[in-house]
């Protein structure tokens, strides 16, 4: 067997742009599916017959209307800013409210709602699936133009690796990430009640209310949060006694990662035989086991439903434009982003 990448027209937005399906296969049998669209990761099977373990939509009128961002790819700001505002070299910007009062992945349209330019390879027998997308300057409020390139690589060993490039044309804050969402028993099959999970942190960002972090750095030790060790979190999803967990519906967290920059495991989950490996660049990695998933069409007929997948989101801590002692995500021309993502599949 031998590596594929192929592209195909899906249809057309009101606005007459093409949107694009993209399938990756690699010598081992694997393939994974893109769509232009937001730049978004919306299939994975480790065979052509086996289940697909990556959440995507039957229909482009499904995907159109979803608002679950199903693999989508988030920028200029993915999670949170609080009150839309921040403060550069003095300045205050004030960006989209579209979540209450506060910002939240990228705004009302954000880079999940885009059309990205594609390109396809095979670079050294890998299929190579480059994205880009120009950010204009005082989209969604944020400072500065921002060239933005994702470069897509299906590996033989079963990983999906996403390098990121953003060159800032003036002083930006910059946060990327990709909201892909696993279920590894497949993804229709509509809970995480048999699935563990890992995650390589001591301390989480704690959060308020409203899921605003509150600017304390809090232990995971003794609590819900705690997934050092393996753990099945099916208990702590369907009573949710736990107060971090009620107040988020479920897992929401971002977890503080000692990475210092080089790419390392950082978070882990096992089902069914499969274990999915995420590693990755990033100061961070959010949580999230779909807490709000519940009603985002599939097709004419079907649903998911509420913690039927789950999301390894690395990226800056949420609201850290507002928190000095967070790492810092502001990026300038001489100073451009950059950062790796990569998930593998291993099957047990």
């Amino acid at each position: 067997m031998v590596a594929t990448i192929s592209e195909q027209t899906l249809g057309t937005l009101a606005t007459g742009e093409e949107v694009k399906q993209f399938i990756l296969r690699n010598a081992s049998g694997a393939e994974a599916k893109f769509c232009n669209l937001g730049a978004a990761w919306v299939g994975f099977k480790l065979t052509h017959d086996s289940e697909n373990l990556v959440l995507g939509c039957d229909t482009l009128e499904a995907f159109i209307n979803q608002g679950a961002s199903l693999g989508a790819t988030i920028g200029r700001f993915a999670n949170r800013i609080k009150g839309g505002q921040f403060s550069i070299d003095n300045q205050t910007v004030s960006v989209s409210q579209n979540m209450a009062n506060d910002h939240i992945h990228g705004g009302f349209e954000g880079y999940s709602k885009k059309i990205w330019q594609s390109h396809i390879a095979l670079v050294n027998e890998h299929p190579t699936l480059t994205f880009r997308y120009l950010s204009a300057d005082g989209e969604e409020g944020f400072p500065g133009q921002l060239d933005v390139a994702v470069t897509v690589t299906l590996t033989d060993s079963n990983s999906v690796s996403f390098e990121y490039t953003a060159q800032p044309h003036a002083r930006t804050v910059v946060n990327l990430t990709n909201h892909v969402y696993f279920n590894l028993q497949g993804a229709q099959s509509g809970n995480l009640n048999d699935h563990e999970f890992k995650i390589n942190a001591s301390h989480y960002v704690e959060a308020d209310s409203t899921g605003m972090p509150t600017g304390s750095i809090n232990t995971v030790a003794g609590t819900a949060l705690d997934l050092t060790q393996w753990k099945n979190i099916a208990t702590e999803l369907n009573d949710q006694q736990d107060p971090t967990i009620a107040r988020a519906h479920g897992y929401d967290h971002c977890y503080c990662l000692d990475n210092n920059g080089e790419q390392s495991s950082v978070a882990f989950a096992r089902a069914e035989g499969i274990q999915l490996t995420c590693t990755t660049t990033l100061p961070g990695v959010q949580f999230y086991t779909g807490n709000f998933l519940g009603n985002t069409p599939i097709n004419d007929s079907q649903v998911y439903k509420t913690h039927g997948a789950f999301c390894f989101e690395p990226g800056y801590w949420p609201d850290s434009p507002n928190h000095a002692h967070f790492p810092d995500c502001t990026f300038d021309n001489s100073h451009p982003y950059s950062a790796i993502i990569e998930y593998r599949f291993t099957q047990l």
